[in-house]
Formats: C-alpha cells, structure tokens, sequence
C-alpha cells in the first residue's frame, strides 16, 4: 500500500513539474484532472477548468473531426490546436490517449507548447514573402534606370559634341536614380539584419549633418528648413537607425513640397528627456490622402505616382522604429502638408546601469 502511494506521489510529481499540460477527461468530455503547468502558460489556476467540456478549448473546425476520431474507439491520435484563455494565445501539440479502468474510461492528454516554433515559422513565412516581393520589385526597378541609362549613352556616341552634354545630364538623372534605389535596398536589408546598437547621440549634430546633405543632393534651396532642439539630457539609441528615419522622412517632405506654395516648411522638433527623445518633423506639402493614409507604411506602397520612388522609404521608417521599440504616428491632410510624430525610447538609463555593474 506504502509502495503504491509513494509510486503516485512520484507520477504527481513528474506530471505537476512538467512543462506540458496533462489533461484527464472522462467518457463525456468532462476534465477532471488538470496539471498545475497550465498556470504557468495561461495564468489559469487549473482549478477553474475541472468539470468544463474539453471541446470547449478546441478549435471549432476541428472539434467534428475530433469527436469523430473518439467515436470511433481509436486509441491514440494526435492534433495541433490553438488555445487561448484570458487572452492570452498558444500552440499545441495534443496526443490523445484512450485509458480504460475497472472503474472507469477516458482520455488522457498531453499538450506539448509549441508556440515558439509556429511564431518562428510564421516570421519564416513573412520573411520569404518579404524577399520575394523585393526582388520582384528590386530587379523590376532598378532595370528601368539602367536600361535608359544604357539607352542614352548608344544615343550620346553619335550626335555632335554640341548636344552630348544634354544627353550626360540625362545619364547622369537616371544613374541618381538607380543610386537612390540601392541605398533604399540597403538601409532595408541593413535594418533587417544588424542588432540594435546603443550609443551615444547629439541630435543637434546629428540634424545639421543631415540637412547639408540634403543640400547638397536634393532640389531643397526653395524649402525652410526650421529645426528647434531641445536636449534636456543625453540621448542614447542606434545611431545608424536614427539617421535612418531622420533621413527618410526628411527625404519625403522635401520630394512632396508644393510647387504652388509661395512659402515650402519643414520644421523640426527634438525633444530629448531621461524617458525619451520625441521627434516631429511637419511639412507643408501636398499632404496624403485620407485613405491613403492607413496604407502609406505598407512596403511598395505609393500614394502618389506623380513622384517616384521605391515606395520602401516609410515601410522602413515604421520598422526601424519598432525595432527601438518607439512609437510613430502620422498626421496628414491633402493639399495642408503632413505631420510625424515619433517617440524613441532613451537607452540612457540602461547605459548608465552598466557603468555602474
């Protein structure tokens, strides 16, 4: 008798210490037995779930086909479900096993979480999806450029010398073009795969570098370009990501101004507390479209095809963002101009932190 209660002691034990949810339902359904492991993942004590029908958790598309296969007196089989409880959602691999007792009948089973394995294959999926679309519109874009590039230098070699400086102006216009396509592609295959830096940034430096180059390689002499900086503290983030939103946003405001308006802004704001440093960049350009707007951070997505573009620029500022862990919110009105607010979380705290360990 000793030997028996210790033996069930030890099969609680191995059951209540295991990372798997062990479920027993009798011939009806009914769950009698649940292990405490429930609570770890769904923060559900295990209690609350005694007497519920076990098809209450399963999958309504499958719960036929399960009932079915139990139906049929089958011994063992096994599933794949999506439970959620309390709002919070997992993955599982279910076996279901058929027990039979003097006493009683049943059914034992063992919930194996692999949720971690369906995000992965879900972030696969997205990834390769992702890949094909930019080589699709990779090789889609940056051969339209080249082949008038190519075009233009067969026509340069045989007219006069008078005219050949019309038709390099012309090489020179698509050749920017194909440059600008490349660096769009890396700071998108950049974004993706380098680990978030951090480091210490000067955001006033950081702007005056930015806006000189955007003096030098843009059409921005009719625009005001207003910055107002505000660095209560030091800032730290990725610096590299920074300057990628920064220059992608300033990139659009200055390639959608108004040629109507007597009077082209971009004004920027920097605010920079020990919480974190909040950017907002409004312009008085051509503005967006209401119902373009929920779609503009959509990768390839353009909202205009009187400019060109890769239609990657915003998709990479949003995803830039969220890999800092920011926030970022568009303001727009068609034919007003347009507003981003950005909130970047200050790493400087946890700089500070390591310092002192």
């Amino acid at each position: 008798m000793e030997e028996k209660e210790n033996m069930d002691l030890l099969f609680r034990g191995l059951v209540e210490n295991s990372d798997d949810i062990i479920v027993v339902a009798d011939h009806t359904y009914k769950i009698r037995f649940v292990s405490s492991s429930v609570s770890k993942i769904f923060k559900k004590d295990s209690m609350a779930l005694l007497g519920k029908d076990v098809f209450d958790f399963v999958n309504k598309e499958k719960a036929p086909s399960w009932k079915n296969i139990l139906k049929s007196r089958t011994n063992k089989f096994s599933s794949e479900i999506c439970l959620e409880l309390e709002g919070i959602k997992n993955y599982f691999d279910v076996f279901v096993t058929r027990y039979t007792t003097d006493l009683s009948e049943g059914y034992l089973l063992k919930l194996h979480n692999v949720t971690e394995r369906k995000e992965n294959e879900k972030a696969l999926k997205q990834s390769n999806a992702q890949l094909d679309q930019v080589i699709y519109k990779t090789t889609h874009d940056l051969k339209a450029p080249l082949m008038s590039a190519l075009g233009l230098i067969n026509i340069a070699e045989v007219v006069p010398d008078a005219e050949k400086g019309l038709y390099l102006t012309m090489i020179r216009k698509s050749l920017k073009k194909l440059e600008s396509y490349i660096d769009e592609m890396n700071h998108f295959f950049r974004n993706d795969k380098l680990a978030v830096q951090r480091e210490k940034i000067e955001m006033r430096s950081l702007l005056e570098d930015e806006l000189d180059n955007f003096k030098n390689g843009h059409n921005s002499e009719r625009i005001d370009i207003r910055t107002q900086v505000d660095e209560n503290c030091e800032f730290y983030s990725d610096k590299v990501r920074i300057k990628t939103i920064v220059t992608n946003i300033l990139s659009n405001a200055i390639k959608y101004s108004d040629p109507h308006k007597e009077c082209s802004f971009i004004q920027i704001d920097v605010l920079v507390n020990a919480e974190v440093c909040s950017i907002k960049i409004e312009d008085n350009g051509i503005g967006i479209q209401k119902e373009d707007q929920a779609k503009i951070f959509d990768m390839f997505y353009r909202a205009t095809d009187q400019i060109e573009g890769t239609g990657l620029g915003l998709f990479i500022v949003k995803d830039t963002v969220e890999r800092l862990n920011g926030t970022i919110k568009l303001y727009s009105e068609f034919g007003r101009g347009t507003t981003f607010l950005l909130h970047i979380p200050n790493q400087a705290r946890v700089n500070t932190m390591a310092a002192v360990l």
